[in-house]
């Protein structure tokens, strides 16, 4: 714990620590004097011989920082928990063996809170209790908080444990947050704990490990409560995720209209005389002057340096390099988060990438290029008015627009010249020529105005794009080619992994495998796969197909196998998150799409050491046209295709010397070392 002129709580503290039961591994108490100047440290002198103390003095005023000096000071024992508390919360005999019992009993999970229970000296008058947020005033757990899984934003401080490992990993409290002997911004460990949830550590309630928080004459009176409102106020605006709403003066819209709101319901409360209503409009009064004096006059949130963004509709290869982006952005030191339009899945995704410290916002502007033509002047206004205070709500120093079809981005792209935000472009699609109306060309016009660099995943992916918006290119706009990239430490050849994922998949350790990675969409064409796959059976009897992924053709594929007697011959895995788990049973992976900006799956079984077949369309032309990974095959003749498959598959030692050269070349241009220091020259005088 930390103390600072605490001598007030600390003897009733201390003398219910002399009366714990010790457990049968021993504890220590470590106290850090966060600069006392009224007795604390003679006091805590005074219970040395009687507790196994250890006092850690830390003069500038901070919890947070004396609570990390701690921290610095403790050598990390194996099995341990780190328990944290405060100088007045007062435990039961038993809370270090309930605190035991719950980590034993939990060991999924590193971060632990505790039932903090009132002590009060003196009770607030009746009709003041139920209208105090308690928890918020004075750190307590509600009675009704069930054993389990818990929001983390409600582990109090006054009790928490967490495991040695979190700290092992390099996590620290916040020394910008929480008390430092003045006015401060609310928070301290809420903020850790919710920081800590998103690295992947979540958190688990356990009601049995007991302290009763003493609360003191002066904290039940109303000053004390709407200062700690106001506090709370400036804590929340310091963990608000910025883009979350559309601001105003630097602050939500909706709160600027809530303040008058409650302005005007304060008024009627005074005139009424009902003193609880007065109270309630006086705390909401309070807690909004504190998040905007936090706002307008507190430390700054740290800005975004990068919002990559798109008119995205589904999880596939483009969301998938975007998020890689971000991961790039942070290698170097940049702060970058992603906002995307909902689509079904998009939760699950979100919880993995807040794992890596990644944020993933749901923003769908008005589809003013997307959308259909009648409501092309709405949704316009709806983007000057409404949309364009959300985006400038992300405090982005620059817009990333992935761009996955002809126009779908050129909304966002609008909209962040609209906001006066410059912006670069990423091409992930070989896109059709195009033409536009007179009204969509003088908006395309101002939408480019601003962009100042655009980059394309393969050279048919620039090339289609440049010929349909060459004209709105500013002449100074970087222009660049960076190949999606590929997990070469995850994705590489392994006999293990390949006799595992054959038992997983329960094929035959000795058959012939073809697979299929990729979206079960019309523009992959699985369906063709299987025409292919059916004419290679006549050949291979023994031959096997395996489609990783899903999409809205899936239904459609399994009848087509089954009407075609291939179901049993043919695995339907579902999306798969760990394909590096998968890919290295295949023999061959096929390919067949419509159209490509660039083949994620095909360098994925290339640094697998799995022969690479593709259309040649563009996107897989410019991997493998070169290439000794793989083939090329024609676009539109399955009996073709099937031909040069059936090649490759009678000749193992061909594929074995494809696999070689697909490593390599995997290696050597698409690892994510190779293209992340692209992306990083990209970006160098751009930020």
């Amino acid at each position: 714990m930390a103390t600072r002129n605490g001598s007030a709580t600390l003897p009733k503290v201390l003398d219910a620590y002399c009366r714990l039961i010790v457990p049968a591994d021993g504890w220590r108490l470590l106290i850090v004097d966060n600069g006392s100047n009224d007795g604390t440290a003679e006091l805590l002198a005074a219970y040395a011989s009687r507790l196994p103390l250890q006092v850690l003095h830390e003069p500038q005023a901070g919890k947070n920082r004396a609570l990390n000096q701690a921290l610095q000071a403790i050598t990390v024992e194996a099995g341990a928990l780190y328990i944290f508390t405060d100088d007045d919360a007062t435990p039961s005999p038993d809370w270090l063996l309930q605190w035991q019992a719950c980590a034993i009993d939990n060991p999924a999970y590193s971060v632990f809170g505790g039932t903090i229970l009132p002590d009060w000296e003196a009770p607030p008058p009746p009709w003041l209790q139920p209208l105090i947020p308690t928890g918020l005033t004075y750190g307590l757990t509600s009675p009704s908080l069930p054993d389990g899984p818990v929001f983390p934003g409600l582990v109090w401080g006054a009790n928490m444990a967490i495991r040695p490992a979190v700290f092992a990993a390099g996590h620290r409290f916040d020394t910008c947050i929480g008390p430092n002997g003045a006015d401060y911004a609310m928070g301290s460990e809420t903020e850790f704990t919710r920081r800590l949830a998103l690295a992947g550590y979540p958190a688990w309630f356990c009601g049995a490990p007991k302290v009763a928080h003493q609360i003191r004459v002066h904290q039940v009176r109303i000053d004390y409560i709407l200062r700690k409102a106001g506090r709370f106020g400036r804590g929340k605006y310091r963990q608000e995720q910025a883009g979350k709403f559309a601001e105003r003066l630097g602050v939500p819209r909706w709160m600027l209209r809530r303040y008058l709101v409650e302005l005007g319901s304060l008024g009627l409360a005074m005139a009424s005389g009902d003193i609880g209503r007065k109270f309630r409009h006086r705390w909401e009064l309070a807690f909004l002057r504190g998040y905007f004096y936090e706002a307008w006059r507190g430390a700054p949130r740290r800005q975004c340096d990068v919002l990559v963004t798109s008119y995205s509709g589904e999880l596939g290869g483009m969301e998938l390099r975007m998020a890689q982006e971000v991961r790039y952005l942070q290698a170097a030191g940049y702060s970058g988060m992603l906002a995307l339009r909902r689509f079904d899945g998009m939760e699950d995704w979100a919880r993995r990438l807040a794992s890596e410290q990644i944020t993933l916002a749901e923003f769908s502007p008005p589809p003013v290029f997307e959308g259909e033509w009648r409501w092309r002047q709405l949704h316009l206004l709806r983007a000057r008015w409404f949309a364009a205070g959300r985006l400038r709500a992300f405090q982005a120093s620059l817009i990333h627009i992935a761009l996955c079809w002809t126009n779908y981005g050129a909304s966002m792209l609008w909209l962040s010249q609209h906001c006066g935000l410059p912006a670069v472009i990423s091409v992930h699609n070989a896109f059709p020529p195009a033409s536009f109306t007179g009204w969509h060309d003088k908006l395309l016009k101002q939408a480019f105005s601003r962009v100042r660099g655009i980059y394309a995943v393969s050279a048919s992916a620039m090339a289609h794009f440049v010929a349909i918006y060459q004209r709105f290119l500013p002449s100074d706009a970087r222009m660049a080619v960076i190949p999606n990239s590929v997990d070469t430490q995850r994705f590489r050849p392994s006999l293990a992994i390949r006799i595992q994922a054959r038992q997983h998949l329960r094929l035959p350790q000795q058959g012939l495998v073809m697979g299929v990675v990729g979206r079960l969409s019309e523009q992959k064409r699985p369906a063709m796969a299987i025409e292919v796959f059916s004419l290679l059976r006549q050949r291979f009897p023994g031959l096997h197909l395996v489609m990783i992924g899903t999409g809205p053709l899936e239904a459609a594929l399994r009848e087509q196998a089954a009407q075609s007697g291939l179901l049993a011959w043919i695995t339907f895995t579902g999306f798969v998150e760990a394909v590096h788990e998968l890919m290295p049973a295949l023999d061959v992976h096929l390919l067949m799409s419509r159209n490509e900006g660039f083949g994620i799956a095909t360098i994925e079984a290339m640094a697998c050491g799995v022969p690479a077949v593709a259309s040649d369309v563009p996107g897989s032309a410019d991997i493998l046209r070169d290439s000794r990974a793989g083939l090329l095959v024609p676009a539109d003749d399955p009996v073709a295709v099937a031909n040069l498959v059936a090649q490759l598959l009678a000749d193992p030692v061909r594929r074995a010397e494809m696999g070689k050269h697909g490593r390599a070349e995997a290696v050597q241009r698409y690892s994510d070392d190779v293209v992340g220091a692209q992306v990083r020259a990209f970006y160098d005088g751009l930020l």
